[in-house]
């Protein structure tokens, strides 16, 4: 495997496809990247409404890996969960919005590595 932005979860990814791709995200996902398209250019109490089983919490994780969960599912769950939330955003978000581009990349990126998980997992 290598590190990717599965590393924030404690994982690695598994296939080169998907190493790949995790590490365009983490690129993409960096803190200062996040702060400047989803904080800096927010409005002020802009919120995106989720359901509490969107939310992917480190305490969640935790128990998960103690449990009988497998990496590969973690990964995907990590996957999941988190191209949902962008998923959220760009549906929302206005074309002409200075965040569009940034999360329309985003997308993309989330929706070839839906395509690499299709090839692998049941």
């Amino acid at each position: 495997g290598c590190p990717g932005v599965l590393a924030v979860l404690g994982l690695e990814a598994a296939a080169p496809g998907e190493c790949e791709l995790t590490r365009l995200l983490q690129d993409k996902l960096q803190y200062e990247m996040r702060l400047q398209y989803m904080k800096h250019y927010f409005p002020i109490d802009y919120t995106v409404r989720v359901q509490y089983e969107e939310v992917l919490r480190p305490s969640n994780i935790t128990r998960l890996r103690n449990g009988t969960v497998s990496e590969a599912a973690l990964r995907y769950l990590w996957f999941h969960v988190s191209s949902q939330a962008v998923l959220r955003i760009h549906e929302v978000l206005p074309e002409k919005h200075p965040s569009w581009k940034y999360i329309q990349e985003l997308c993309q990126l989330f929706d070839a590595l839906g395509e690499e998980y299709s090839k692998y997992r049941q």
